[in-house]
């Protein structure tokens, strides 16, 4: 039997069509392998053992690792539980026909059951933005826990169900140190996912007192949803939904859910170069439903048009015209044109040349503002300071006082480029020694690097600037002796918060630091970034258009008039690849690729090349059993990571500074 669990109907509820491609291994799914998917996936682990300390004793229904996942066993040991007058049962196993669930934590008191789904999402009690309500952020969690009650209702009428959430609490804040690394998250031999509590460091805590997870009763929320008042598939009660999803998966039936633009721009079962020898679940359904043929998948479409707004989308899909060329200039004309923080082109007149320029192939070009944009880099001070932060946030806090997902900033790298082209790799910092709170030896660092001369000073996006913010925050609260100090000179860089709530000091900042991404949106537009304004994506669109950062990056470091912290001098950014340059992020080492297979490590990480990749490299250097030699190689792989990413900044500065001279 095909069984609609509750992450398959939470699937369903996104898209009836999906159910037809999850689990298929024939088909493409850009879920998978995803490190920031993981990284978040790995902290679902560790709040959920934290969750089941809350009810101690409990009996777990296990996961076996047999191929065949054994549904009757499960309920069937899940059902003698249930013959107990009071009982903790953790996974509890539940079927109803085709329906199957499992229950994070479920406590059972004579006829009552508690149904507690385990989040690691956090959430604030009395914020009307963070706390638990239905809108965009919640309504798939709180369908997953109507979807819950409604299996464990049919299967046992006879017991009273009441919903729960438990979530990460920013209200508390952690009361120990090291809250994160006593619960390890391990990989069997089969890969799954697995906890090592760290027994000896567990005895410290005085549950639930220290704990940063909290209960939120959700009952008001699953009726309205349970009596058609809150929907997601809006054509169907939630009964309705379920009975529908239930065949449809029972069948392995294709649902032909009419498309929504806005859904389809995200979905998951495309392919990429990673996936191109398997099928496509989302042409399947442009070739169903639209009768799309190869051809016209070729043609942009506005799927690729940047920053545009999903009631723009919900237009198209009414029309059902979502190639370019059948839609009009006058259709991406927005009710009100959105500020900006530069005076280059608005952000319809950069949609309208994106467009332009994919529909006129043979003119294949970048575009820049040229005068706007050497007005604007001649208001930039000399030498050229570009910095790049690596930041953890987790569920679970690493030191004492902090709240769920309140940043711990551990690394940052700082390139100069000065007047007479030379670059320097001036400094970088970085902290991975387990216990050492990082954030404010991180900004002493980071002004005594940037105290070194007046030049202006360059982020990608505003990262930089919330996460200095937030340390700012934390100074305020401690007891530094040098505190006051260093929040003036985070001052010096930042702009305060644009939250509208925001309520706070607002200061005007001497040195206020220049976001490279909003000058790229501002005054130049390169067509093979297709849209995007990401710095992976900016960065291989240079080198395919820019000869003169081709030709010099392809040259080793000690050619080029540049100084490197972690490369050798010979080392070449820029390597041919099947006659393609490789992106340089692709070709940095893995870390332990030289090392002994029989050498047992605490970390099971392969390589450094992105953001997620390093925010769980940082929580596996806190291992404190973890040896100096195996954290030292993952820092030497950190640092290596860090440094690309403002030497990139570099790269894109030169482009722009070769586009005006």
């Amino acid at each position: 039997m095909r069984y609609l669990t509750k992450s398959r109907f939470k699937l369903g509820l996104e898209c009836p069509n999906k159910l037809f491609y999850t689990k298929k291994d024939d088909y493409a799914n850009q879920k998978n392998n995803n490190p920031f998917l993981e990284a978040l996936a790995s902290g679902g682990f560790q709040v959920e053992e934290l969750a089941r300390m809350h009810y101690p004793g409990g009996y777990l229904v296990d996961d076996d690792n047999s191929p065949h996942y054994d549904y009757e066993q499960k309920v069937t040991e899940t059902n003698d539980q249930l013959q107990k007058e009071n009982v903790v049962i953790y996974e509890a196993a539940f079927k109803y026909n085709n329906l199957f669930i499992r229950v994070d934590i479920l406590e059972k008191k004579g006829n009552h059951i508690n149904l507690i789904e385990v989040k690691a999402k956090s959430f604030k009690e009395g914020d009307k933005k963070k706390d638990v309500k239905y809108n965009a952020d919640w309504n798939l969690y709180l369908f997953d826990v109507a979807f819950q009650k409604y299996v464990i209702e049919k299967a046992h009428p006879q017991f009273n169900v009441k919903p729960y959430l438990m979530l990460a609490d920013q209200n508390k804040t952690a009361s120990i140190d090291g809250l994160n690394q006593m619960f390890r998250i391990k990989k069997n031999s089969n890969s799954r996912t697995g906890i090592e509590k760290k027994a000896d460091q567990l005895a410290q805590l005085n549950l639930p007192e220290d704990s940063v997870l909290s209960l939120k009763d959700v009952s008001e929320m699953i009726t309205k949803i349970e009596t058609g008042e809150h929907r997601i598939l809006e054509d169907y009660q939630f009964e309705d939904a379920i009975e529908v999803l239930s065949k449809t998966y029972q069948d392995d039936r294709y649902f032909s859910y009419p498309l929504n633009f806005g859904k389809c721009k995200h979905c998951e079962f495309k392919t990429d170069a990673a996936s191109k020898d398997k099928k496509s679940g989302f042409k399947d359904c442009f070739q169903k439903q639209l009768n799309w043929k190869e051809v016209d998948f070729r043609a942009p479409n506005a799927f690729e048009i940047s920053k545009l707004h999903h009631t723009k989308l919900k237009e198209f899909n009414e029309l059902k015209a979502l190639k370019l060329e059948d839609i009009n200039d006058e259709q991406f004309q927005p009710k009100s044109e959105s500020k900006q923080v530069l005076n280059g082109w608005s952000l319809y007149e950069r949609q309208i040349l994106q467009k332009q320029k994919a529909l006129d192939p043979d003119n294949f070009t970048f575009e820049t503002l040229d005068q706007e944009l050497k007005s604007e880099m001649a208001s930039w001070i000399p030498p050229y300071n570009f910095i790049d932060f690596e930041a953890s946030t987790v569920a679970l806090p690493f030191y004492k006082g902090q709240h769920p997902y309140e940043k711990v900033v551990f690394q940052f790298s700082h390139h100069i480029y000065h007047e007479d082209g030379r670059i320097e790799h001036a400094t970088e910092f970085i902290n991975v020694n387990p216990g050492e709170f990082p954030n404010f030896e991180f900004v002493r660092a980071l002004k005594a690097a940037l105290e070194q001369n007046n030049g202006s000073v360059f982020q990608f996006s505003p990262y930089e600037n919330s996460t200095l913010n937030q340390v700012k925050r934390q100074l305020e609260a401690s007891t530094e002796p040098d505190k006051e100090s260093l929040i003036n000179f985070i001052k010096t860089l930042t702009t305060p918060p644009k939250d509208k709530d925001y309520k706070g000091e607002l200061w005007q900042p001497e040195r206020g630091m220049i976001d490279l991404c909003e000058v790229i949106k501002a005054y130049y537009y390169n067509p093979h970034t297709k849209g995007s304004n990401s710095i992976k994506a900016i960065l291989p669109a240079i080198f395919k258009t820019s000869e003169f950062i081709k030709e010099k990056y392809s040259q080793p470091i000690a050619d080029i008039n540049m100084t490197s912290e972690n490369f050798p001098s010979n080392h070449q950014w820029l390597r041919l690849k099947d006659g393609e340059i490789e992106d340089p992020y692709k070709s940095l080492d893995k870390p332990f690729k030289e090392w002994d297979t029989d050498f047992e490590r605490k970390s099971d990480i392969d390589e450094i090349n992105n953001g997620g990749a390093a925010l769980t490299a940082y929580g596996l250097t806190q291992y404190t059993d973890m040896s100096d030699l195996e954290r030292g190689t993952l820092r030497k792989a950190l640092l290596k990571y860090c440094e690309l990413d403002t030497l990139a900044m570099v790269m894109v500065f030169e482009h722009l500074k070769e586009l005006i001279e």
